[in-house]
């Protein structure tokens, strides 16, 4: 595991994506900490510049519009003051909007662990069987989770299709709370059958 790795949402994309090309390069399912390493050591920095470039862009936009509609509603040209506001009030919440998982193409689903054996040998497999089954790929995060791929926001995130005995170290008992994300194809087909099973119990009759 590699814990010093803080990410963003849209930094994760673009490691998604990448995982995607490697995967076709090596004809086999890439890991991810191998995506993750590699990303970061041939491409980050020119990813990072191109963001920035992006960005800057998409923030011209927004402050525009703002400017119009702002000068338009006080029947006069607002200038730099309308600039100003924008930077002071929306800023943070525009950027915070560009890396939110959704904005990035990511499904969040939060569910509470129910079967009172917790998450023991036989629900950790068949999360991960659930992983290799859809087209995408499923992270997990837990309070005070000790094993995790990296962080986002502080929160560190687990690649679910990796080892059963990671799954087995995030010791969730019964009313413990588990968030996941997801990303690709059928995202959302693999989160409706996690929250079914979990749901379920993992079908383990109490």
């Amino acid at each position: 595991m590699t814990p010093e790795i803080e990410l963003i949402p849209s930094e994760l994309k673009a490691i998604e994506e990448r995982t995607y090309s490697m995967g076709l390069e090596q004809k086999r399912k890439v890991p991810i900490i191998l995506a993750i390493t590699d990303f970061l050591e041939k491409y980050e920095q020119d990813w990072l510049r191109e963001k920035i470039i992006r960005d800057n862009l998409k923030k011209k936009e927004e402050i525009d519009r703002h400017k119009y509609l702002r000068s338009k509603q006080e029947g006069r040209d607002l200038g730099e003051a309308a600039v100003e506001e924008w930077i002071q009030k929306y800023e943070h919440l525009w950027r915070k909007d560009q890396e939110s998982f959704e904005r990035n193409g990511f499904l969040e689903r939060k569910v509470t662990i129910q079967n009172s054996l917790g998450l023991h040998s036989r629900p950790s497999v068949a999360l991960v069987q659930i992983a290799l089954k859809y087209e995408c790929d499923l992270y997990i995060h837990k309070d005070e989770m000790i094993n995790y791929h990296f962080k986002i926001n502080d929160k560190p995130y687990l690649n679910v299709n990796s080892k059963v005995s990671d799954l087995l170290q995030l010791c969730a008992a019964k009313g413990d709370e588990l968030e996941f994300i997801a990303y690709g194809k059928q995202a959302k087909e693999a989160l409706d059958e996690i929250e079914d099973i979990v749901s379920k119990k993992f079908g383990e009759g109490e």
